[in-house]
């Protein structure tokens, strides 16, 4: 696990939306522009829960606001696949069915959530579906403390003991750490980069009696949650990586952990530039800047990659110069909104644009660059050629026998 661990950890629900909602009701497909939906409320929510550590009053917190969309917002418009997913984390079974009647997909998505909600029926109809990422199934259930649900996932074949491992240190699961020891997994410096991240201290002695010595990967991530006491059993075990540490606590704009690390000797206040960017942190990109930081054109990379709005702008108030890359990488990575800051700000290089959605596989964004005036169909060909991306491949080809008829016409 890297420094990065707070990025690529999956969060889950806390609660379960009510089951009294009426999802039958809901339209078919299609929302308005704008409109927000449950999943979106729900997924905002689980960053602010995520982020303060799952205290109890968070809980409560979030099946309130649950409730209050539920009375206030406009009804709900869920795509297939959303509604897929509600349902089989409430182990709606009939709704599932209704789902997958209007054209719903995503069996995997629906293993996965009732795995980790404990759902059993709904994981087998999931598998009778066609879904078959056991892996996943196992991770989640560990994520949900669902022993049950780890032992039908092995049972079907799950492999990913690692996997299962760090998902249940991060949630404190200490019985899920002894079965996936007693199975055979022995990452235990991965049980301590999570159980580090998750502010579990008596997983983290476990671990290190089992052996764990990635005492800089536990620094850094209890650096992210400011897991203060974390951080100094770290540095007393022989920890050292205060850059890092750094970084890490950026992301998440934890200014206290930054504190510490440059009180420990931290110095390469880029690094941590470059992780308050990734995160979107205004605050930690201020005390960067504050505290030396001077690579600017960084957060325009970093902010792109991401699709952070609020650092772009800040960046181009402090003088940033590389917007030229702006359309590029956020064109790779699908981030749509950074695309269209680009073009207000007066960038042109569609073509670059169409290249760097071609070789992130991003077909909307391709589309909106030929929209926008991108013409080199043949580079978009070769490029999705060279990175395998098919159905981009497949839409060039398209539009270049379209071309090809135009111009005999």
């Amino acid at each position: 696990m890297t420094d990065s661990a707070a990025q690529s950890i999956t969060c889950a629900t806390i609660s379960e939306i009510p089951q009294d909602s009426k999802m039958e009701e809901l339209p078919r497909s299609g929302r308005a522009e704008g409109e927000l939906t449950i999943m979106q409320l729900d997924d905002f929510l689980i960053r602010v829960i995520y982020f303060w550590g799952y205290p109890e009053e968070m809980y409560r917190f979030h099946e309130v606001c649950q409730r209050f969309a539920r009375i206030f917002l406009k009804p709900v418009r869920c795509s297939p696949d959303e509604l897929l997913i509600i349902a089989a984390r409430n182990g709606q079974q009939a709704r599932c069915t209704i789902a997958k009647n209007r054209g719903a997909t995503d069996f995997n998505g629906m293993l996965g959530w009732a795995a980790q909600k404990g759902k059993s029926k709904i994981c087998i109809l999931a598998v009778e579906w066609g879904a078959s990422d056991f892996n996943r199934m196992l991770r989640d259930a560990a994520y949900g403390g669902q022993l049950a649900i780890c032992q039908l996932a092995k049972k079907w074949g799950a492999t990913d003991l690692d996997g299962m491992l760090g998902n249940a240190a991060l949630r404190g699961q200490k019985d899920l750490c002894l079965l996936a020891m007693k199975w055979g997994t022995t990452n235990f410096n991965h049980m301590l980069s999570y159980a580090s991240f998750g502010g579990h201290k008596s997983l983290c002695e476990m671990a290190m009696n089992w052996g764990a010595t990635s005492f800089n990967n536990m620094l850094r991530c209890a650096a992210v949650r400011g897991k203060f006491e974390l951080c100094i059993i770290a540095k007393g075990l022989g920890a050292s990586d205060f850059n890092g540490m750094l970084r890490s606590a950026a992301i998440n704009g934890n200014l206290d952990s930054c504190q510490l690390a440059k009180e420990w000797g931290a110095t390469n206040f880029n690094m941590m530039l470059h992780g308050a960017a990734s995160g979107g942190n205004e605050f930690a990109c201020t005390l960067a800047k504050e505290w030396g930081a001077t690579d600017f054109n960084e957060i325009i990379r970093v902010s792109a990659k991401y699709g952070h709005e609020n650092t772009c702008i800040l960046a181009k108030e402090w003088g940033a110069t590389n917007f030229d890359e702006l359309l590029y990488i956020a064109a790779q990575y699908g981030k749509k909104n950074i695309c269209i800051l680009a073009k207000k700000w007066g960038e042109t290089g569609f073509n670059g644009m169409l290249c760097g959605a071609a070789r992130g596989g991003q077909k909307e964004i391709c589309i909106l660059a030929v929209e926008w005036g991108a013409t080199d169909i043949s580079t978009m060909r070769a490029i999705a050629l060279q990175y395998g991306q098919r159905a981009i491949r497949a839409l060039a080809r398209k539009w270049l026998r379209k071309n090809a008829r135009i111009a005999e016409e």
